[in-house]
């Protein structure tokens, strides 16, 4: 691999021996992909290792050199481990490790913002420009609707692109492997009234034909809520590993079909219709029956606005006895809503906002009554859960908030 002098600097150890692990990790991770060159990372959103292997890596480390914020842990975890029924031992190794970590990382730059959609909290790519995010749901958002280029960066790989502010030139942070190589065309489906949960079962479908790689999605309204584009793109990277979704019209990268294809023809073309749209809702939906014993919601975290609508569908109810609501979200998140009374209004229902843990794994078997019923609106969320063997009511904001209101799913 061709390096700066600076570059060249850094792996001869000149900036300490942390420096030069991460560098010389980034040049054995390159070097397995063929790049030829490092190019500067603007962006970092990182899930950290352990405290041991963080203090070799920062050993002589004065300040990262990107933006950097830290992934959702379970920062917090006992705050909320007695309302939301969690027997408390369940997060008090976790949050020991966390605070060593943190510990070790805040000082040399790292912004504890313990969430999975950094873009949410100020870490935004710009269009062109290169980020390395661990998070997968992160990944496909920040490629997809802000035209940075970012690749499927592990946590070790983050933390090395924070040290040293480089990352190889390689993968999608090259042009030509960016375009598009499979064609969903959406058909005969009524888009313009899809809710959230809709748009996830249709990228859930997506995920599971395109695997590995790049869609191209046309049919997509040009007018779609952020919000809707994460429902859309953050089952893809679970149900298959795409990283790079063009959405015809939204996607900076694809105004038409053609531009965002390279102008060539598809590896692939799928249509996308009622039949494929049902079979994907119901491989998400697993429950056999009308029970409900928790609600969830936040993978990725929620936005002020997803946390707007659960208060409007909440607003002067309850929710049943014997079940519980939870929803995740960043801590900036929660101040906005908290500022706007949608706090209030959820937790004077009975719900619970938990801040800056990650409840991807959320741990029913580890509750004072363990649950094996959820009820979720994120595709996402539904898979990971699915694979714990947990039964999954799927459906929108209102399905879930009604189920929680009535203590039965009625969809």
């Amino acid at each position: 691999m061709l390096l700066t002098d600076e570059q060249k600097r850094m792996y001869d150890g000149e900036y300490g021996s942390g420096t030069q692990k991460a560098i010389s990790m980034l040049i054995e991770y390159g070097e397995v992909w063929g790049a030829e060159r490092m190019v500067k990372v603007h962006n970092v959103d990182s899930i950290l290792g352990g405290a041991e292997w963080l203090e070799q890596m920062l050993d002589g480390v004065e300040r990262v050199r990107a933006l950097t914020t830290i992934h959702a842990g379970h920062s917090g975890g006992r705050e909320y481990a007695k309302s939301i029924g969690l027997k408390e031992e369940v997060f008090q190794q976790g949050e020991k490790t966390e605070k060593e970590t943190l510990d070790i990382c805040v000082p040399k730059g790292f912004i504890p913002a313990m969430t999975c959609t950094p873009y949410l909290v100020g870490n935004v790519p710009m269009t062109g420009r290169v980020f390395s995010w661990s998070g997968s749901s992160g990944i496909i958002i920040g490629n997809s609707v802000f035209g940075g280029r970012g690749n499927r960066d592990a946590g070790p790989t983050s933390v090395a692109s924070a040290i040293t502010g480089l990352t190889p030139d390689m993968l999608l942070l090259k042009k030509e492997h960016r375009y598009g190589q499979v064609l969903f065309e959406l058909e005969d489906l009524d888009v313009e009234n899809f809710n959230e949960a809709d748009y996830g079962a249709i990228g859930y479908y997506i995920g599971g034909i395109a695997n590995e790689k790049n869609a191209v999605v046309n049919g997509i309204p040009e007018n779609i809520s952020f919000d809707h584009l994460r429902a859309l793109l953050t089952p893809q990277p679970v149900s298959g590993a795409v990283a790079m979704c063009h959405i015809v019209g939204v996607t900076p990268e694809a105004p038409t079909v053609e531009e965002a294809l390279g102008h060539k023809k598809p590896e692939m073309m799928v249509k996308i219709g009622k039949k494929e749209f049902r079979e994907s809702w119901e491989s998400l939906h697993t429950a056999k029956t009308d029970k409900v014993e928790i609600v969830f919601f936040g993978c990725p975290q929620v936005s002020v606005g997803d946390l707007g609508e659960i208060a409007r569908l909440l607003e002067g109810k309850k929710i049943a006895d014997g079940v519980k609501l939870v929803a995740s979200a960043a801590n900036e998140v929660y101040t906005l809503a908290q500022r706007t009374g949608y706090t209030d209004i959820i937790e004077k229902a009975g719900g619970i906002i938990v801040k800056g843990i990650c409840i991807m794994g959320f741990p029913y078997a580890q509750l004072e009554t363990p649950a094996t019923i959820g009820a979720t609106n994120s595709a996402k969320a539904a898979s990971y859960q699915a694979r714990r063997g947990i039964n999954i009511q799927y459906g929108s904001f209102e399905d879930c908030i009604n189920a929680a209101i009535t203590g039965k799913w009625g969809r």
